[in-house]
Formats: structure tokens, C-alpha cells, sequence
């Protein structure tokens, strides 16, 4: 069984570790949000978005919710119980059946004002510190879990789930960072720590900075090493070398390019940072982390027209403006908890899951011994 440790030394783990966020910027005015989507196939070089959303307090998404069912907007302890008691298969944020006006979510987050001094809706992560035992006894892994309001890419959904996690081995405050895992997507790319940019605590990169660099992708809040080259596509790495070469001589995938904003250009800031506790003796969270007991989907399924069922099975089809036009819809994500592996089982997850990992090689001793 994974365990967790004192809660004031995890509480410390997790800040000395806390990664640094490169961002897009995000703007007070929804009326001006600029979306340059339509014209990408124009302006290759050009992310999609001149703008994005931060990791913000789930309370901010709580706020926002809608009960299938219910009438009116619920209070926040409402929703928390229904959450709680799993009443609900899945929360709408602003639409029912799925996001249909893109630029109403941004309007609706831009409405509230001044949010980094807000007391409850400032820049968060969520820190799960997990210690693991048997073959993994000598590491930490510590999980910071980003919630976005919107998921603002080639496809839309409301709410999104991100993550970054570093692993350590030893014991506090003798340890010693030894890899870092970014999810992207579907996916998750790892590194040994020595190979990962890092900054100091005034955040400036330095070698010898405890603290992870980790680019947001503009719109769909993928989690990035390095500044990728603006052609980057996180599809392709995944495929083989043939269809790879089919994907980038068709640009079949270019309506899903990812962009990362350079270090000097982008929004910098250092998350604050909850963690997460260990449920009680029933196996539930209580109080205000009964958002976690939630099993369901952050965000309205979607109704797909015959059109995005298309769009959405024959990605060839997006090769043509005359067929995909933006947004392709999609239902909402499952909440950390619901994440297999990743959650259940840090460790596996990095040796086993993640970008490239051979599933006999035990990846992560071999980056500690390094």
C-alpha cells in the first residue's frame, strides 16, 4: 500500500518542489479576447490564442457549476454534496450538452476581477505527496494537480485536469529530486531531473534550482519541457515513422499543434500550493475536498451533430476548412482521482506509461543511480 507522510513535512516537500508555470497571458476585458484560429493555416508561427486561463482554485469552478436537473445556480455547499454523494454522472460549468459558445467561457472568467488577490480563486495547485514501498520504498512522489476552467484548443471542453510531478528519493530534507513526469493530453513525457530546466526561488533558470520549468501549451494546458519549435505537434511523436512522415506531408494534425510561450515572453509564476490529505477511515474526503470523492466527468457530455461525429472519427476530413471548423466539442474530463495509474500507482506509472518507457526497464532506479 502507498502511504503518505506527516502532513507539515509534505506541506514543505511540496513548496520546495513546486513547479514554475509558463504562461500566455491572461486579459481583464472578455470583450477583447483574440482568437486566431480561423486564420493558423495563414499564420503558421502564430499560436491560436493571444491569450489563455490560469490553474486557478477548484473553488472558482465550484462557483460555477450547474446540476443536471436543478434549477438555478446551486451553492457552492450543494454542489459539493452532490459531487460527494456522487448524485451526478457529470457537472455543467456555463452550457448543457457540451460548450456551444466558446467565447462565452472566457467572457464569464474574464467577468471576475482581480483574481490573483482574490482570497479564493488565486493561481493553485493541488500537491498529492505519495510515498511508495517495496521496490519504490526510498521515493516520493509529489503531484501537483492544475484545474483550468477551459480547455481552449483545436478541441473545447469545459473544465481541465493537468499535472506535473517530480519524484524524489530519500528522506526529508536529505532527498534528492531524481525525475519529473508532465502529462500532455492523453499522454505524459518524463525526464531525469538532471536534464530538466529548472529555476531558483525568485524565479530565474538556474541549474541548480529546485523548482521545475514547465511550459503551458497555449489552449489545451499540455505541459512541456522546453520551448518547442512553434511546428511541434504532440500527435506525432507517438506515431511510427511512416505515419508520422504521412501526418506531417498531409498536415493532417496541424489544426493540433501545440504552442508554449518563450520564458521571456511568457507569464511566470509559482503556484500556491494545497495538499491534498489522505481521505478518512470510510475512504471519503470531507469538508472541502469532497470535490475529490467525485467519480464523474468535470463538464457536459457533448450531443455531436452527424458533422463533428465526422470530423471527429475521420481525422482527414480535417484537412479540409470547408469541414472542420472550430470548435470540435468534447465532454468534460475526469477529476485526479479517476486517473488509474497516474494516481494509484506514481511510480509504475513513470517506469511503465509514460513517453518511450520500455516496460521491462526499471527506469526510474536507473535515473536515481545516475
Amino acid at each position: 500500500m502507498l502511504k503518505t507522510g506527516i502532513i507539515g513535512e509534505d506541506a514543505k516537500l511540496a513548496r520546495k518542489y513546486r513547479p514554475l508555470l509558463v504562461l500566455y497571458p491572461e486579459i481583464a476585458d472578455g470583450s477583447h479576447r483574440a482568437d486566431n484560429h480561423r486564420s493558423i493555416r495563414d499564420r503558421p508561427g502564430s499560436a491560436p490564442l493571444l491569450q489563455d486561463y490560469h490553474p486557478r482554485d477548484i473553488r472558482l469552478v465550484l462557483d460555477h457549476v450547474h446540476l443536471r436537473g436543478r434549477n438555478g445556480r446551486p451553492s457552492r455547499e450543494q454542489v459539493l454534496d452532490a459531487m460527494s454523494r456522487n448524485d451526478v454522472e457529470h457537472v455543467d460549468l456555463i452550457d448543457r450538452g457540451g460548450p456551444q459558445e466558446v467565447d462565452k467561457f472566457w467572457e464569464v472568467y474574464a467577468s471576475v476581477a482581480d483574481k490573483d488577490n482574490h482570497p479564493e480563486y488565486r493561481r493553485k495547485a493541488y500537491a498529492r505527496v505519495v510515498r511508495g514501498n517495496r521496490w519504490f520504498e526510498d521515493y516520493t512522489s509529489i503531484q501537483y494537480w492544475m484545474a483550468y476552467f477551459f480547455d481552449d484548443w483545436a478541441n473545447v471542453h469545459e473544465m481541465d485536469w493537468e499535472m506535473v510531478s517530480v519524484i524524489v528519493k530519500g528522506e526529508y530534507p536529505a532527498e534528492r529530486p531524481v525525475a519529473c513526469i508532465f502529462n500532455a493530453h492523453i499522454g505524459a513525457f518524463r525526464k531525469p531531473w538532471a536534464d530538466v530546466q529548472k529555476a531558483d526561488g525568485q524565479g530565474k533558470r538556474s541549474n541548480s534550482g529546485r523548482h521545475p520549468v514547465a511550459y503551458i501549451a497555449n489552449g489545451s494546458h499540455a505541459a512541456y519541457f522546453s520551448e518547442y519549435p512553434p511546428y511541434f505537434n504532440v500527435a506525432t511523436p507517438y506515431l511510427n515513422d511512416m505515419l508520422r512522415t504521412v501526418v506531417r506531408v498531409a498536415g493532417i494534425a496541424r489544426p493540433f499543434t501545440d504552442y508554449v510561450p518563450r520564458f521571456e515572453e511568457g507569464v511566470r509564476c509559482f503556484p500556491d500550493v494545497d495538499v491534498i490529505p489522505e481521505p478518512g477511515s470510510s475512504g471519503h474526503w470531507e469538508g472541502d475536498w469532497r470535490w475529490l470523492n467525485f467519480r464523474g466527468r468535470w463538464g457536459s457530455p457533448v450531443d455531436l451533430s452527424l458533422g463533428e461525429r465526422i470530423v471527429a472519427v475521420i481525422p482527414l476530413v480535417r484537412r479540409f476548412p470547408v469541414f472542420f471548423q472550430r470548435p470540435l466539442r468534447a465532454g468534460g474530463p475526469p477529476g485526479p482521482n479517476t486517473r488509474g495509474c497516474c494516481w494509484e500507482a506514481p511510480f509504475d506509472y513513470a517506469n511503465l506509461e509514460c513517453f518511450e518507457a520500455p516496460a521491462t526497464q526499471p527506469w526510474l532506479d536507473r535515473v536515481s543511480r545516475a
